[in-house]
């Protein structure tokens, strides 16, 4: 047999021999409704490309593929095709798909298209064995993902405070991109560099300051669960290795845990930040007590140098991965070996859980980003991203991957797997990449130190952030020209917002004035009309007294008529005064009598000259009102017109501020 044309697939072997491609006649709509079955359909296809190495006499990787019971025993390393109706999962499918390597038939292109199809309806019709079999129900996909809400702290996201300035190494350019982490919940990135971690705002690409890594280099940075701290695993090669906490607000070292003989590739934290795991070249996965710095365990199963460590987001497991492609899956709370998933043929470079802590994903040298299930123990998903090794894969919050790779690019899969987005090559090889909380932007790194921050919606706009950041000296002359700059556009605008609050000042006496003109016109009309109304009941008071009045004088009337005719012709001084008394008292009341009428029609008199005097200040109303409702909107105008100029002043201002405090803290580090 031709060794060359063989390829074996990892412990079970899998094996296509090539053989000519035989295109099966096309399928009508009946024999399309007909059930897809290993004996009808499936092994005259295994029969045509597979059997020659894959047969019971013939066991190659320990698998035969001639009968329905051994191919479902699969082969040294576990099952190759399973029940679930996701073509996906399968080993057998990933191969002869050519979504995973090495590709079946070896050394040929794909079989017949059609065969394929056969192929996948099989598996998603439950691999069925005969006519008479009947599929399971199907599983739900474990692709299927509904992003969890936990992890998230209450209040506002963390982001820096007050942070660093310094460079401790100024450098021409910066060196190859070995770590570059985003936090989970705040537009917050960090950028790996010589003895020190950038941190940029990830939103507007603003340097926030600078972390001091006095060992080495980070080769990898990853943010606690709740994104307030931020650890970095790096050191200097056969030097030193450790993993050094920060926190996040103030840029403090809170804790450095491991004293390694060697680098350390990758370091995290659990959920609750109480351990913390680290791995390197000495192939031991290290645990340590988060809080003292106490190992405690030290798991021995890595056969080469651990490339990467991540904790689950729930804290349950802890996996880890080497340059010969192990990858491993650990108890965290027990140090005990969970799973051992042995699928990839290359280095696997970086790992990431999904938020749901039920699928990890790792992307390896062999050109593939792998997910797999933890309850399963399987790869459910198999990307064959294109372009050479994979060098880093990232989750976000919607189950999305980003990925980079050494063909230069950084791509972008939904979270299903399927490619959504590829960005604007590299200089070199990509090296790292993350995407920011939201999912808005992607940021990444090459082999020559060129960082790019780009968005999702339009990627060929990309904003550089620098590894190696200018020294505080030269930042602070930059800061300062920029103080210089604000200054000069903050002048005018504090002039403007002075002429706008004289102008509202202006506008708010006027509207004032016209408020109590028209205020002093409605009591003016009021109080003529309470005149009015007084005069009238004046009026009728007096006229209400009249009739009495009149009885009065008529009694006394007959009075003076009865002492008249009493007096006769004598002359009696006494009668004649009684009768003068009379006259007098009659002449009196006849009196008062005309004066209340003079005096009810002089009061209707004033009555109707106020009832006219009213109407004329009740004429006046009306204007004072439209003279408020103009000064009330000339001040609603100046109100606007200040507001805005205030706003202007503010933003400038505000922005003069952050650059003065940016200046204080450039100058100490000058210091």
């Amino acid at each position: 047999m031709n060794l060359s044309r063989l390829l074996v697939v990892g412990s079970f072997g899998l094996t296509l021999m090539s053989a000519p491609l035989v295109l099966a006649a096309p399928a009508d709509d009946a024999a399309a409704a007909k059930k897809v079955t290993y004996d009808d359909d499936i092994k005259p296809i295994f029969r045509q490309h597979c059997l020659t190495c894959h047969n019971q006499s013939d066991k190659r990787g320990g698998l035969a593929i001639d009968s329905y019971g051994a191919l479902l025993e699969g082969g040294g390393s576990g099952e190759v095709v399973y029940d679930d109706g996701d073509p996906e999962a399968s080993r057998l499918w990933q191969l002869v798909n050519h979504d995973d390597t090495p590709v079946m038939p070896p050394e040929q292109p794909k079989i017949a298209a059609e065969q394929l199809a056969t192929l996948k309806a099989w598996i998603e019709g439950g691999i069925l064995e005969n006519s008479g079999s009947t599929a399971k129900a199907k599983k739900k996909n474990s692709l299927a993902f509904v992003a969890p809400s936990s992890g998230k702290p209450e209040g506002p996201p963390p982001m820096p405070a007050t942070l660093p300035q310094k460079v401790p190494v100024v450098t021409e350019r910066a060196a190859a991109i070995t770590a570059i982490g985003a936090s989970p919940w705040a537009p917050l990135i960090a950028v790996a560099g010589q003895k020190q971690i950038a941190l940029y705002h990830g939103e507007t690409a603003e340097l926030l300051g600078i972390l001091p890594f006095e060992e080495g280099v980070a080769q990898s940075l990853r943010f606690s669960r709740d994104g307030r701290f931020l650890i970095a695993g790096g050191g200097a090669h056969s030097v030193l290795g450790i993993a050094a906490v920060y926190e996040i607000e103030t840029g403090n070292r809170v804790a450095s845990v491991g004293d390694e003989l060697d680098i350390v590739f990758d370091a995290d934290c659990n959920d609750d930040m109480s351990r913390i795991a680290l791995g390197g070249p000495q192939k031991m996965l290290r645990i340590f007590d988060a809080t003292d710095g106490t190992l405690l365990f030290d798991l021995k199963k890595h056969t080469d140098w651990i490339y990467a460590v991540a904790f689950s987001p729930d804290g349950v497991l802890v996996a880890s991965a080497d340059r010969a492609g192990g990858l491993v899956v650990w108890e965290a709370s027990t140090g005990r070996q969970f799973l051992d998933l042995t699928d990839h043929k290359g280095a696997v470079n970086s790992i990431s859980w999904r938020d749901d802590s039920n699928v990890l994903a790792s992307a390896s040298d062999d050109g593939t980003v792998k997910l797999w299930d933890m309850v399963q123990g399987k790869a459910i998903k198999s990307i064959n991203v294109g372009g050479g090794p994979v060098t880093a894969v990232r989750f976000d919050h919607k189950g999305q991957l980003v990925t980079a790779s050494n063909d230069h690019r950084v791509r972008l899969f939904d979270a299903s797997g399927n490619k959504t987005k590829e960005f604007p090559p590299m200089a070199e090889a990509a090296l790292e990449a993350a995407i920011t909380h939201d999912s808005s932007r992607v940021v990444y790194g090459d082999w020559t130190g060129t960082v790019q921050l780009t968005t999702v919606a339009d990627p060929p706009v990309a904003t550089p952030l620098a590894a190696n950041p200018p020294p505080a000296a030269k930042r602070l002359e930059a800061v300062e020209a920029t103080l210089a700059s604000i200054r000069t556009k903050l002048e005018p605008l504090a002039a403007a917002q002075q002429a706008a609050k004289a102008s509202l000042d202006t506008a708010q006496q006027q509207l004032k004035d016209a408020e109590a003109a028209q205020a002093a016109a409605v009591a003016a009309v009021q109080q003529s009309q309470a005149k009015e109304a007084a005069l009238r009941q004046q009026s009728q008071q007096l006229g209400e007294k009249l009739p009495t009045m009149i009885l009065s004088s008529r009694d006394q009337h007959d009075a003076v008529i009865a002492a008249r005719i009493g007096l006769g012709d004598a002359v009696d001084p006494a009668k004649i005064e009684s009768v003068a008394v009379a006259e007098t008292k009659l002449a009196t009341l006849m009196t008062e009598i005309a004066n209340t009428r003079r005096e009810a029609i002089d009061a209707v008199n004033k009555a109707d000259a106020e009832k006219t005097a009213a109407t004329e200040l009740a004429a006046k109303i009306k204007p004072a009102e439209e003279l408020v409702q103009q000064r009330r909107s000339e001040v609603g105008a100046a109100t606007t017109a200040y507001e805005q100029a205030q706003q202007a002043h503010d933003a400038v201002a505000a922005e003069m501020t952050e650059q003065d405090r940016k200046k204080q803290a450039l100058a100490a580090a000058v210091q």
